[in-house]
């Protein structure tokens, strides 16, 4: 419990250091873990299986890694993300066809997955960062997913009487997820009123704050339960052991992945309907 203590408290002040750095320091630490990320999902899913230190499936899923980023820096708008998936999945599925039957059409989508559930989605955050009229606010609100684990795991064991997916997580309960989604509303609005009250924007930014938080909440405990899925069909019991006391990158970053395009997307669309 303590080197999971201390192991959260080094995430958070080097993700602080980051998040407010942003700019290419931001990029080379998604990056970075982008990289790590995807080799644990190609773990996870059987794609690094192969029997060979080098997998031409997993070289072809890091070429991509790295085109998606250079992208993202040069062009720096969402509507490119296209030309990302696109150029991954011809040369994944051209390695697959080129090197029958070394691989199985199991393994090939699965290492166009891993590219697009880690290392696409996490890249959002740059673009979020970016953003001149609220990218130091809302490059923060993904994580709005700790929040809702933390209360999700109090109201559960408070509260929780009725098992929310028991055969993906057992100690997981319907009551403890309500929990967790109103306490991610509660910090969500405490966010919006100090937003407020500084003058940053107006008292519409409130509801904004309510309805990220509260889209945000639900889909991070679907990530969650994403991410335990795909460990109990491979029998796995973490994705890593990067992190002391906490396993790999997806094991501490699963539900946030699923928020961070989602929280994009919605700052998108609302918050220039209240300026």
């Amino acid at each position: 419990m303590k080197t999971r203590v201390i192991s959260g408290i080094v995430i958070a002040v080097v993700l602080a250091a980051v998040l407010i750095s942003g700019g290419y320091f931001l990029a080379a630490v998604l990056f970075a873990v982008s990289l790590i990320s995807y080799n644990e999902l190609t773990k996870a899913t059987g794609v690094h299986d192969c029997g060979t230190k080098y997998n031409p499936l997993e070289i072809c899923g890091y070429i991509s890694i790295v085109v998606h980023y250079l992208q993202m820096i040069m062009i720096r708008d969402y509507r490119y993300y296209i030309f990302s998936l696109m150029f991954a999945f011809f040369l994944i599925m051209a390695c697959y066809v080129l090197t029958f039957p070394r691989f199985t059409s199991t393994q090939a989508m699965s290492a166009f997955f891993s590219f697009v559930y880690a290392p696409v989605n996490m890249s959002f955050v740059f673009l979020l960062r970016i953003r001149p009229d609220y990218g130091w606010i809302f490059a923060w609100a993904p994580f709005i997913a700790w929040v809702c684990d933390t209360c999700a795991y109090f109201s559960g064991r408070a509260f929780g009487k009725h098992k929310l997916a028991p055969e993906l997580s057992p100690k997981k309960t319907i009551e403890g997820a309500i929990g967790g989604v109103i306490g991610s509303v509660v910090v969500g609005f405490v966010i919006g009123f100090v937003i407020y009250l500084r003058k940053i924007y107006s008292i519409e930014f409130l509801l904004v704050m309510i309805i990220i938080t509260f889209v945000g909440s639900i889909i991070g405990q679907l990530g969650d339960l994403l991410a335990s899925g795909i460990k109990r069909d491979h029998k796995i019991k973490d994705y890593g052991n990067v992190i002391p006391g906490h396993g790999g990158i997806m094991d501490r970053f699963d539900s946030v992945i699923f928020v961070i395009p989602c929280v994009y997307f919605l700052a998108a669309v609302l918050v220039p309907l209240i300026e």
